[in-house]
């Protein structure tokens, strides 16, 4: 069940302020994991680029961008990119979550919402996610969700300077369509 005070939904580019807070609270938190995107990415145009950009990817139904609200803010993000509805029904899950608001079960909540979603509205039957090794609550929101570890890949990211090995990740539809 998803925390009553938790919200999901779809990015408009109305959201960009709200988008851009969060950005830029949580800069140095998301580069310890993530490749900077560098100073330009933190502004409010660009941010309403970037939102207006995942709009039409998700009324091209290719890419879902999610975010996860509590009250008025934005608490976390999740996505859904390579999304394939036709042969392979199968998309790629990522996600980044406030270092403030860590620990209070929104990030497992925000995946289990999204990808019940994609399974049940998109018709997908796979669902997979890659996770740097040393990142170990990511990992364990992987399990709590139902993911099974099925791959290790060695020196798959550059990250600060280093090559990091990832871990995979995937979760099948076990309520299939006839």
């Amino acid at each position: 069940m998803i925390n009553p005070t938790l919200k999901i939904a779809l990015v408009t580019a109305d959201d960009a302020a709200a988008v851009l807070a969060f950005e830029q609270e949580n800069r140095r938190h998301f580069e310890e994991w993530i490749a900077s995107r560098g100073n330009d990415f933190y502004c409010l145009q660009e941010v309403r680029s970037s939102l207006e950009q995942a709009q039409y990817l998700a009324n091209a139904k290719r890419e879902y961008h999610y975010l996860a609200w509590v009250e008025n803010e934005v608490v976390g993000r999740i996505t859904l990119r390579g999304v394939e509805q036709e042969q392979y029904h199968k998309a790629f899950l990522g996600y980044r979550f406030s270092q403030r608001h860590g620990g209070h079960g929104y990030a497992t909540a925000a995946v289990n919402a999204v990808v019940s979603q994609a399974f049940n509205e998109f018709m997908l039957n796979r669902i997979e996610a890659v996770v740097i090794i040393d990142n170990l609550p990511s990992q364990a929101i992987m399990r709590k969700c139902g993911f099974t570890e099925y791959g290790h890949s060695h020196a798959s990211v550059f990250r600060n300077g280093l090559w990091m090995d990832m871990l995979h990740y995937e979760k099948l539809n076990t309520v299939r369509p006839a």
